[in-house]
């Protein structure tokens, strides 16, 4: 039954996937729809180290924009073909992801916050420093558009984006669901929430985090190869602290316990974000007041919300069926008496 339920709802994130393309008709929300599910991406692989893996592990928006300008510069630079760009640029995520898990092997708490968000910067400073390389200060505008089977994913508003977008978040959330559910997934949640016993029991910290590094940096640097391609730009904004300020408010309202909280968290701040884009700049003010008030009120976020209303309606709805099945019973054993007693 656990693993019907589990295909149901893989065949859900795919079903939703591929019913955007229909439902998003308008440019203007196809824009808004895209941005949404690159967020969702950069969120949802965030969240294997720091809700899943308890690590506070702020180094994500350097593998984000490490993959970004490997994506812009082996288009532009080097005439890549999307296939191999993508490819480099994942591979790039998870070096820079190995790189930032080598400083932290024997610190803890906001010690990790503290030196992968100086990788952060690191990053940023190299950029500026490889002018030749990377553009400096004015970046790589001009990055070609993703072409696949021979189509411009860019013509018709965006549309191959928003297929693309849509099938690479719902495969994203299966490989995470793969992974949390196999023994590696649950040695990560084990040393989490228990280090001591989690070694004690042969479980190797060092291995098992620095996997989790390099699988997070793989996939936030095809996050970052989606935003450079479909905005056709890579500069330093990619290392700002916007990106770890959004990322945050997205895996915090949407909840860390599920793999899809932080995906939900993703569209409901992107798409509320764009509806306050008249009060400009208190809007991360109304952000911030919105995730301190979760995390106070409802520190599981929007999914264990979701996931609680859906268990109550579901003892309900039992309860509700209990006493009509009680009723049956109770006419069946009064037919079987006047059986006997004819």
């Amino acid at each position: 039954m656990t693993n019907l339920r589990l295909l149901l709802r893989w065949g859900g994130y795919v079903a939703l996937a591929l019913a955007v393309p229909y439902v998003v008709l308008a440019p203007t929300s196809r824009l808004v729809v895209s941005t949404a599910l690159i967020y969702a991406l950069l969120a949802a692989s965030w969240n294997l180290t720091l809700g899943f893996g308890g690590i506070f592990n702020f180094a994500h928006v350097g593998m984000f924009g490490v993959g970004g300008y490997a994506m812009a510069i082996a288009s532009l630079k080097w005439e890549w073909t999307t296939v191999p760009a993508v490819g480099f640029a994942v591979l790039c995520g998870a070096a820079i992801g190995a790189l930032a898990y080598l400083p932290v092997v024997r610190m803890r708490g906001i010690y990790i916050a503290l030196i992968t968000f100086v990788l952060v910067q690191i990053c940023y400073h190299l950029v500026l420093a490889l002018p030749d390389l990377t553009g400096g200060s004015n970046g790589l505008p001009g990055v070609p558009a993703m072409t696949l089977v021979g189509h411009n994913l860019a013509m018709n508003d965006g549309l191959g984006y928003l297929w693309l977008l849509g099938l690479s978040v719902a495969v994203m959330l299966i490989i995470l669901e793969l992974i949390m559910s196999s023994p590696f997934g649950q040695s990560l949640v084990a040393l989490r929430d228990n280090e001591q016993l989690a070694c004690s029991r042969g479980v190797n910290r060092i291995r098992q985090q620095l996997i989790a590094f390099v699988i997070s940096g793989a996939m936030a640097g095809f996050t970052g190869a989606m935003y450079v391609s479909y905005y056709r730009v890579a500069d330093v904004s990619l290392f700002s602290f916007t990106f770890v300020t959004l990322g945050l408010s997205m895996i915090f309202l949407g909840g860390t316990k599920q793999t899809w909280g932080p995906v939900v968290g993703a569209v409901v701040v992107t798409l509320v974000d764009n509806q306050l884009a008249a009060l400009d700049a208190w809007r991360p003010v109304i952000f911030a007041l919105a995730t301190i008030a979760v995390l106070v009120f409802a520190p599981g976020g929007i999914s264990a919300t979701l996931v609680r209303v859906t268990e109550a309606a579901r003892r309900l709805s039992k309860t509700a069926v209990a006493p009509g099945r009680r009723q049956s019973t109770n006419e069946t054993s009064t037919s079987r008496r006047s059986i006997e007693n004819v």
